[in-house]
């Protein structure tokens, strides 16, 4: 009788999940039985400009969290867990006050320093304490850097980088702090080791350890909600402020993502390709972040334009198209109705996530009888099979599922479908959006182990 009374309380503990992604905010209220209560979704859009520069302004987001938190009823939530977009760097003066805009994931104006990191500290060196390559902008010691350059090169007293998650930890648990799946894209990070930053890169890049945010573990309590802040977001005073993870992790966990072989594929803004593993295995290829697991890293093939060059096809060559005309009527009719087009597409609308090289898209093979159909199948086949051409390097690494976990605001069935007949091998199972379940897994896991 007393078992049941305790499971009957907990059952009734609520969690705001929130995932902040490139393009909108999503808020959820999840109970412990994984049941969405309540959720919304505010969008927006980050700016591009001159110079391949990519970011949205800090206070964009927390307006987007604050319209969330109105629309859903916040009022009896036992915590907050975030899911964000990594890598997001700004940098914050001691207050937490952001003196930059978020330089976002897409963003290639640090290629300069890039090349700095490859010259004298080496990639391999690079790659060996970090698990991946400077990538401009998608690692963000790059960005760092430039920034820091801004600076004359001395960085104001107090100030410290970090990614989105440090600023609303900031915000909300009044530290700066970070954690290992955010961590990992800093280019700072022990991600092989799965440990600490590295002093060999602090030193070599001058950065300083009293410039960055501290490392806790993704189910770990950040602080609690004050009255200030609850009085400024309708959240309880004293709910607890779990960190919670990167998007990428988040949507693992939520999938069930944490056993060696076990493969996911999340269609959004940025497509991915990841595969679980019990090592730490660098490579040419793809990308390594760790898990929200410890003793667990999640191999990453990314393409940093996945959804975002689909977007970009719809708003240059089908503007008579409303966005549901496109998505829902003729993108479906365009991958179910043809089987092959002679144009080819090279997926790298916004460079490669994997290559140091400035690499750009282009269609080919493009001829008078040549339409917009052939275009558009040139370039999402393009792109599903970049993205999937890691798989036969993966099995050599161990053994691989032949199941696919298709999660993500891009799921659904045409294009999921469209997947499938392309890798015949794997069985693709569409399972929804999983960032905000796998963040409330994580912050119920704080919270119970609290």
């Amino acid at each position: 009788m007393i078992s049941e009374v305790i499971i009957m309380i907990m059952s009734e503990r609520k969690i705001l999940a929130v995932d902040i992604g490139t393009q909108s905010l999503k808020a959820s209220i999840i109970d412990e039985n994984r049941k969405t209560l309540d959720r919304a979704k505010v969008a927006y859009a980050p700016v591009t400009r001159p110079g391949n520069c990519v970011e949205i302004d800090v206070s964009v987001l927390w307006n987007a969290f604050l319209k969330a938190c109105t629309e859903i009823n916040c009022s009896e939530i036992s915590g907050i867990v975030f899911s964000t977009l990594c890598p997001s760097l700004l940098l914050m003066d001691g207050g937490g006050n952001a003196l930059t805009p978020v330089i976002l994931h897409l963003d290639r104006r640090s290629q300069k320093q890039a090349d700095w990191i490859v010259k004298n500290i080496g990639i391999e060196r690079f790659r060996s304490i970090t698990g991946n390559p400077p990538i401009p902008g998608g690692i963000s010691v790059t960005s760092m850097l430039w920034i820091k350059e801004q600076y004359g090169g001395k960085l104001p007293d107090g100030a410290v980088f970090g990614h989105v998650i440090t600023w609303f930890m900031k915000k909300l648990a009044g530290k700066f702090l970070i954690e290992p799946s955010n961590a990992s894209f800093t280019g700072l990070y022990e991600t092989l080791n799965y440990s600490d930053w590295s002093n060999e890169l602090l030193e070599k890049t001058g950065i300083s350890r009293a410039h960055l945010p501290d490392i806790i573990d993704s189910a770990e309590i950040a602080g609690l909600v004050d009255k200030s802040v609850s009085a400024e977001t309708g959240l309880p005073a004293g709910a607890k402020v779990i960190i919670g993870a990167n998007d990428t992790a988040c949507a693992a966990v939520g999938a069930g993502v944490n056993e060696p072989g076990m493969l996911l594929n999340t269609a959004g803004t940025v497509e991915i390709l990841l595969m679980c593993s019990d090592k730490p295995i660098a490579g040419e290829n793809h990308l390594i972040r760790t898990h929200a697991y410890r003793d667990r890293w999640l191999l990453m093939r990314t393409l940093g334009a996945g959804g975002a060059s689909i977007e970009w096809f719809r708003t240059n060559f089908c503007r008579e198209l409303s966005r549901d005309e496109f998505y829902l009527e003729y993108l479906a009719a365009v991958l179910s109705g043809m089987e092959k087009s002679p144009v080819q597409f090279r997926p790298y609308l916004s460079g490669d996530r994997q290559k140091l090289d400035n690499l750009t898209a282009s269609f080919s093979n493009i001829a008078l009888d040549s339409n917009r159909e052939d275009m558009l199948f040139a370039l999402i086949s393009g792109n599903v099979n970049y993205l999937m051409g890691i798989l036969d390097e993966w099995k050599n690494i161990c053994d691989i599922s032949d199941r696919i976990l298709h999660v993500g605001g891009g799921a659904a069935g045409a294009y999921t479908e469209f997947k499938q007949k392309l890798m015949k091998e794997f069985k693709f199972e569409i399972i929804g959006e999983t960032a905000e379940t796998g963040a409330a897994v994580i912050g119920f896991k704080a919270m119970n182990s609290s």
